[in-house]
């Protein structure tokens, strides 16, 4: 490939114009406009997940180069890519952690809005990769006992593999799969009519994985019944264009961006550019700490000595990420009208307050509490300090 190349990235790839300016000619599309036509001169594609690329759309281009800064690649014709020998990078990874805070966010305040706590209770965890293994490390520091199921990775004798019925009959399910359709392992419709009976009638059920991977229908059947308990979706079948009725039966729905801590997309981002310059035989020059700002919530003081260590983890958490402000941002478009939603679901995506993950903030304790810190540390906080 010969400079100058053109670059078309999809507008919603944060600090793309930082990273790539220097790599080449750029301009940004929106995700869903990105077209075969606006293809035409163009070298190198950048995508998030809502970009579907296949033939339909490469066929005839000059791209000998893609990039989603995504970690799912299930939006991408990987063996059409290979069978044209057009290089290929992902961010597969690089949101793990903001999904991981997400969850805890997320069991956290259920806890408080139903009045349960979270030490002792067990959590069915399905799918053990970047994501599936950083929610398993923090709700074991939340005292969750965790079960795991992920088939292809039990065959590599990684961890204790339970079967599938095993996994969903804890206090707690949550989804952290690929969306597959092909293979021994397919992902698609996993929970369904019949897998939801294997659910207990107050199980925790929490899907920040892909839509698909579960049944609307199924679920809504199984909220409607009270044969499952309280309900977190932060993805769903058909986005944007999405079930309502299924969003006003669950307990929090967000529009998919238990992704999109500002650290996570920036990681993606620098994993895509620095995929790049090595196809370009680039030496690196951007990286995110060129462009990310201070911290919102930098330190937190804490004073220990009253409240139980769950509720001070909460109220940690809170401060740092208010995720029941997402849920309610969600609700405000049922004031429109249906055919405006699909529009002002991906609008909620593109402008999406900045959130910063756990590890930039440090949390200050007044006095020592040694399971309190060691919660803390394991949740992700930078650090943790006594003050006299």
């Amino acid at each position: 490939m010969k400079k100058p190349i053109n670059i078309l990235a999809g507008e919603n790839i944060p600090y793309v114009k930082e990273a790539f300016e220097k790599l080449g000619n750029i301009t940004f599309l929106p995700g869903r406009a990105i077209t075969a036509t606006a293809l035409k001169n163009t070298h190198v594609l950048l995508v998030r997940s809502i970009t579907k690329v296949d033939e339909a759309l490469l066929q005839g281009s000059p791209v000998k180069f893609v990039g989603t800064a995504s970690a799912g690649v299930d939006h991408i014709d990987t063996s059409y890519l290979n069978a044209q020998n057009i290089a290929f990078a992902s961010a597969t990874g690089a949101n793990a952690n903001s999904v991981a805070e997400y969850i805890i966010a997320s069991l956290l305040l259920l806890a408080k809005q139903h009045s349960f706590g979270l030490e002792g209770k067990t959590i069915g965890i399905v799918g053990v990769g970047n994501i599936g293994k950083l929610v398993k490390q923090k709700a074991e520091a939340l005292g969750l006992h965790p079960v795991l199921n992920d088939p292809p990775l039990a065959e590599t004798g990684q961890f204790d593999h339970c079967s599938l019925e095993e996994t969903l009959d804890c206090d707690v399910v949550t989804l952290h799969t690929p969306l597959t359709t092909k293979g021994h392992h397919p992902t698609y419709h996993l929970l369904n009519k019949h897998t939801f009976k294997w659910l207990k009638p107050s199980a925790i059920f929490i899907n920040a994985a892909r839509g698909e991977v579960v049944d609307t229908d199924a679920l809504l059947n199984a909220i409607t019944h009270k044969r499952i308990g309280p309900t977190v979706l932060d993805v769903w079948e058909h986005e944007p264009d999405i079930d309502w009725n299924l969003f006003e039966a669950v307990n929090l729905g967000t529009p998919h961006i238990a992704g999109h801590s500002l650290d996570g997309k920036a990681n993606g981002t620098f994993m895509i550019y620095t995929a790049l310059c090595k196809h370009l035989s680039i030496e690196p020059t951007w990286t995110p700490l060129q462009s990310l700002p201070l911290p919102i919530v930098p330190s937190i003081k804490m004073n220990t000595e009253h409240q139980p260590d769950e509720e001070q983890i909460r109220e940690i958490v809170t401060n740092v990420y208010d995720l029941e402000a997402d849920f309610h941002r969600m609700q405000k478009l049922l004031t429109a009208a249906p055919e405006e939603r699909p529009k002002l679901f991906d609008e909620l995506r593109k402008h999406y307050p900045v959130r910063r993950e756990f590890y930039r903030t440090t949390v200050k304790l007044l006095k020592h509490r040694n399971k309190l810190q060691q919660m803390i540390t394991e949740l992700g906080f930078s650090e943790i300090s006594e003050e006299p």
